[in-house]
């Protein structure tokens, strides 16, 4: 087990064994295979420019770190601002943490990247600033694996610029095999970028072009999340991308500005071809009305099932706290179904109206026929403007509201 030091007053002619002997940039530790047990750890104050490419797999009792070392400041990686700059590229990690770094200006900062590679376990991202990554737009045509970004090595399959994302190659003939286990984002603040965090998996699409299942990902855990202004122009779809897994718990987060100016619609939380989803104790506030669709806190966007949001809050939102959608794209079964909405606040949402006949929680007849199972649990309705609790021009015969719920009425006195 080895640990490596990294300084920018250091030198690459050093053994980099020490903080008296360390590396002065990522150059050799890029071009190494990492072993299970061993360290990669940059000085605290340090600001590199400078892609630094972990390679190498951990076991269960050993697991590889990157992290920092000595006091002040976290260490910083700030690129050039160009959309093919990244931070930190992960090639087909097992039993890896990596936190307490910054990452900034670029377009996409961290990338953790699998290529035909299956059954990882155990990726622990923690304690990370994200911030300023802007450029990429898959739905636009800017995808990250055009040939000209190649000398930057950045062919990596990101769809749009992330702080955060989980990505990679695959082929149909493995759709059902599981690429990670066990990966946990904790402790961690995102801003101004087109897409936060994402398990993305280049927008639900195998290298092939055919689309993802829901078992790409499985046993995920984010918590603790401070996601905000995530609202760069003409590139923010997301702050928080929930695909093709399997088992997940977002908890003890907060939202603020999720989103905002993708031209094809936004949303602060985008789920996906998903399944066994908790959302517990999340706020989610402010998703701004910038003339795209959705503006949604929560995108039921296709094939969701056994979904409970509890003890959350949503408020002001431009679109719906709670939209559903049917998109035939990426599912045989596109309808979400069994959903409980459980202990829940909305205050003020779909205040633009995005749709007709609008809704705090609202379901839209697109792209096919959409009836979404619902149960609404004892949860509070604040209605502005003449939004309904829940609305559209979906099928709402398969919502359920329990008798126990606190509505309020359209003036906003507590009935």
């Amino acid at each position: 087990m080895s640990t490596y030091y990294i300084d920018t007053a250091g030198d690459n002619n050093n053994d980099g064994r020490s903080p008296s002997t360390p590396f002065k940039n990522f150059d050799i530790v890029n071009e190494m295979t990492l072993k299970p047990g061993d360290r990669v750890l940059l000085k605290c104050n340090c600001v590199f420019n400078d892609l630094l490419i972990i390679n190498g797999k951990g076991t269960e009792g050993a697991f590889i770190e990157v992290s920092n070392y000595g006091n002040g400041n976290k260490p910083k990686i700030e690129r050039n601002g160009q959309i093919w700059d990244r931070c930190i590229r992960v090639n087909n990690p097992s039993y890896l943490k990596l936190n307490n770094i910054e990452v900034c200006n670029g377009g996409t900062g961290i990338v953790i990247f699998y290529d035909k590679c299956y059954d990882n376990r155990s990726v622990y991202i923690s304690n990370i600033l994200a911030h300023d990554f802007f450029g990429i737009y898959r739905a636009c045509g800017e995808s990250s694996s055009v040939e000209e970004w190649k000398d930057y090595k950045c062919d990596d399959r990101v769809g749009f610029s992330f702080g955060i994302c989980v990505t990679g190659n695959d082929t149909t003939e493995n759709n059902d095999t599981r690429v990670l286990t066990d990966f946990r984002v904790t402790n961690t603040e995102i801003y101004n970028t087109g897409g936060g965090l994402g398990l993305d998996w280049c927008d639900h699409k195998n290298s092939d072009g055919t689309e993802c299942g829901k078992n790409k990902f499985g046993d995920v855990v984010f918590k603790n999340l401070y996601l905000h202004d995530n609202n760069v122009k003409d590139v923010s779809l997301s702050s928080l991308f929930i695909q093709c897994v399997n088992n997940l718990e977002f908890s003890d987060s907060k939202i603020d500005v999720g989103a905002g100016g993708a031209p094809w619609g936004a949303a602060a939380v985008h789920l996906q071809l998903a399944k066994n989803i908790l959302i517990d104790n999340v706020v989610i506030d402010n998703m701004p009305h910038t003339g795209t669709n959705d503006e949604c806190a929560i995108d039921f966007e296709t094939d969701v099932e056994d979904c409970v949001i509890k003890n959350c809050s949503f408020s002001n939102n431009a679109g719906a706290a709670l939209e559903f959608l049917a998109n035939i794209d990426g599912s045989a079964t596109p309808v979400s179904r069994n959903i409980k909405v459980i202990n829940c606040k909305f205050n003020n949402n779909n205040w633009a109206k995005i749709y007709p006949n609008a809704g705090q929680i609202q379901i839209v007849d697109w792209n096919t026929y959409n009836r979404p199972t619902i149960d609404i649990i004892n949860c509070e309705f604040k209605n502005t403007n003449c939004v309904e609790d829940v609305n559209g021009d979906g099928d709402l015969t398969g919502v359920n509201v329990y008798s126990e719920n606190i509505f309020e009425a359209k003036l906003g006195v507590l009935v």
